[in-house]
């Protein structure tokens, strides 16, 4: 539903359209002028321009007129759209139009009873990753018709589609006007016999046995009329009673009803045919090849989606004390400006973009919000509040209970998706989970480092460990229209923990573990990929001894060269673990090869661990920012190597050792592939 469409290739190269779909040309625009944030407004209907690149169309100020109307376009504005960068356009005495824009059918059907708080749906687009080569991610795949691919090692939403040739009719086909589809509302007369009724005629003893008959025919048919169409087909090939209830015309009518099968034919209501039956039995027919009604019931899926994260936000706003940001300003005054100079944060983000920089992929602020407490906080009680997104399910807000029953809220909040936390202690921060668009799940950090239950989705998602020395004073919590993006605490005296400051996966690790890599002893916290780290142990956390039982370590290369994956095989295969991404690598492993002689491989090597052999050091080969090269050594001097680097195998290397005296894992940079590789140990 976005100006540049799913079903369009988008190259940034200015060419002319051969589509031919007058629809696709038809587009209206939400827009606002300058930061006027609280007055979006949605434009009349204007035409897209002649080249598909130009990141602006004229439009009709009214929304009842459309370009081609017999009187005219009357007062026009020029809206530019989807820019990279908003704050060129928010100079409040530039006067610039700009926004977002829609299909003239896209948002006929999104608004088909249905009205859109455009304030809400403006701050929903500016919220959500797009750019001049990749589509506004909403978090789903426009019904096919887009995917996921790497644009500097992250993902990215993309076209399916390569070329105009390669668009199928159904993208291509008017989702609203519907070729034949009033004529076959009209024409559905009403039928004289009911051809799909049962001829099943039930022995006495059939019925009787049947625990339905003792209900009457109204509560059978109030039944039916609220179970999908299969689950009535199920019921009535398993119930005598049932498979004679004759089906009302209301039971056909709700099949046209918000959560049946032809919910997406809401013209239907307008004009209601003569028969339901009738007309809900040719739907069966006739339409199975038209590609109109494909891609209606396509965008009618999109549009219920997106109404639906609109819908919760209706009457709900952003708790807390509001800080300034470039999309909302607030007085300056001794409970914002001032008391945020006085606290150094420590805060915990992934992926939050910074103005002027480009957002194909994670998350963009638009409100802060603070609390500061009388005291250090004790805790009873969290409530944690989630917002339901096409990308999944989100931490949207939470409030604070103190030992005094004080309540502090911050963020959005929503009753009816809330869990609780429990707690009777001071805490020390909190432990996010933490994926590109939003932060999924919270645990609170006790005095003892020990964490409390989870509150939302943590399993397989990266974490980081917010944690101070002391009892929280201050938060701090940054949002985008619908949820909790960033969270700070305020930072303890002299804290210098980077365990505490990077982004982890599968866990945060425990303390005492010493890290050596190929670009450092610690890793990066900058970066919005994990660190991944693999130890050689128990599932639960405690290591092995010693590695008598490591058999075998393969490594997974991704294009000739690049290390994707490696793999730690244990005669015990209850101890196997891997690191990064396992072969092999497929059509759906998103990432765009390099070389045109492209191929995989992996190499294994057998460690003797009953003998005695083990992993002493490792040499790895960077060039530019993957990894492209892996010597593995061992203390019985065997050497494993991978496959050469093809443009030269003596440059690049740098050999890594333990800092500690037994090697306990590996760590790296979790990206596709390799950034880096490092050695976990401790001393013994």
């Amino acid at each position: 539903m976005r100006f540049r469409w799913a079903a369009e290739q988008e190259t940034g190269a200015k060419r002319r359209r051969r589509l031919n779909e007058d629809w696709i040309e038809n587009v209206r625009a939400v827009w606002i002028e300058g930061d006027s944030w609280n007055r979006t407004a949605v434009s009349g209907v204007g035409r897209w321009g002649e080249f598909d690149d130009i990141p602006s169309v004229t439009v009709p100020t009214n929304p009842q007129i459309r370009h081609n109307g017999q009187s005219g376009p009357g007062n026009t504005i020029e809206v530019d759209l989807t820019p990279d960068d908003p704050t060129l356009c928010t100079d409040p005495d530039g006067g610039i139009a700009w926004g977002y824009g829609f299909h003239e059918s896209c948002w006929s059907i999104f608004t088909k009873n249905y009205t859109p708080n455009l304030d809400a749906l403006f701050a929903a687009c500016l919220s959500t990753p797009t750019g001049a080569t990749t589509l506004l991610d909403w978090g789903h795949d426009y019904g096919g018709a887009s995917k996921i691919e790497q644009m500097f090692d992250m993902p990215v939403r993309a076209s399916c589609f390569r070329s105009l040739h390669d668009i199928p009719h159904v993208f291509r086909s008017d989702p609203y006007q519907v070729p034949g589809l009033i004529y076959a509302i009209e024409g559905a007369v009403r039928l004289q016999t009911d051809a799909f009724l049962s001829r099943l005629e039930p022995t006495v003893t059939s019925l009787k046995s049947d625990s339905f008959s003792r209900l009457v025919p109204e509560i059978l048919q109030s039944i039916v009329i609220l179970l999908p169409t299969s689950d009535v087909h199920s019921l009535r090939l398993a119930s005598p009673v049932f498979a004679t209830l004759e089906l009302p015309e209301r039971f056909w009518a709700s099949r046209f009803q918000p959560g049946h099968e032809f919910e997406y034919l809401p013209e239907v209501h307008d004009r209601s045919p003569q028969s339901w039956r009738a007309f809900y039995h040719s739907l069966k027919i006739w339409t199975q090849g038209i590609p109109s009604m494909v891609n209606r019931r396509r965008v009618w899926g999109l549009a219920k989606r997106l109404q639906a994260t609109l819908t919760q936000m209706d009457g709900v706003s952003c708790q807390g004390s509001p800080l300034s940001t470039w999309h909302e300003t607030t007085p300056d005054g001794p409970d914002n400006a001032t008391s945020e100079a006085n606290f150094p944060w420590h805060t915990a983000s992934r992926a939050v973009v910074s103005l002027g920089d480009s957002f194909f992929y994670g998350s963009r602020v638009l409100k802060a919000r603070v609390l500061y407490f009388p005291e250090p906080m004790k805790l009873q009680q969290m409530s944690v509040s989630f917002v339901d997104t096409a990308a999944g399910r989100f931490i949207s807000g939470f409030t604070l209970v103190d030992s005094h029953d004080r309540s502090y809220a911050v963020g959005y909040q929503h009753e009816d998706l809330m869990l609780r936390i429990l707690l009777d202690e001071p805490i020390r921060g909190w432990e996010l989970a933490m994926d590109l668009s939003g932060i999924t799940g919270i645990a609170a950090v006790h005095s003892d480092g020990k964490l409390s239950s989870w509150a939302g989705e943590s399993a397989g998602i990266p974490r980081w460990r917010l944690e101070g020395t002391q009892a929280v004073s201050a938060v701090k919590a940054e949002f985008d229209a619908f949820k909790l993006v960033s969270l700070s605490r305020d930072r303890s005296p002299n804290q210098q923990n980077w365990l505490n400051n990077c982004l982890w996966y599968p866990e945060v690790p425990k303390e005492g573990l010493l890290f050596n890599g190929s670009i450092g002893g610690e890793p990066k916290p900058e970066y919005n990929l994990p660190v991944t780290t693999v130890l050689f142990g128990q599932s639960d956390g405690r290591y092995l001894s010693d590695l008598s039982d490591l058999s075998e370590i393969v490594v997974w290369i991704f294009d000739i060269c690049h290390i994707a994956g490696i793999e730690f095989h244990f005669t015990d295969s209850s101890y196997d673990r891997h690191l990064g991404y396992i072969g092999p690598f497929d059509e759906s492993y998103p990432v765009r090869r390099n070389f045109p002689d492209s191929h995989d491989s992996s190499v294994s090597f057998a460690i003797d661990g009953p003998s005695g052999e083990r992993l002493t050091s490792i040499d790895v080969q960077t060039r530019g920012s993957h990894v492209v090269g892996l010597k593995l050594r061992t203390n019985l001097d065997r050497i494993v190597q991978t496959p050469d680097y093809p443009y030269g195998t003596d440059k690049g290397w740098v050999t890594v050792h333990a800092k500690g005296s037994k090697i306990i894992g590996m760590f790296a940079t979790l990206a596709r592939p390799f950034w880096d590789l490092g050695l976990i140990s401790i001393q013994e």
